[in-house]
């Protein structure tokens, strides 16, 4: 049970994430948001940093680029 307890707890604390978004505006200038963060908290935070820098970049004029 405690061999558990521990695999559990260092997967959560040892987990990371990445995201990374690029965006283009009318002009052909290129916008790039990336967010990491490690841990379990560190990975929904990821999450939110990457909208809120996605939804800034869009107000501004840029697009998600495909």
């Amino acid at each position: 049970m405690r061999a558990i307890f521990v695999l559990s707890l260092t997967l959560t604390v040892a987990a990371c994430a990445t995201e990374r978004t690029v965006l283009v505006n009318s002009q052909g200038d290129l916008l790039t948001c990336e967010t990491s963060g490690s841990g379990f908290f560190g990975a929904i935070s990821v999450r939110n940093q990457q909208q809120q820098c996605i939804s800034d970049a869009e107000t501004r004029g840029y697009r998600v680029k495909n």
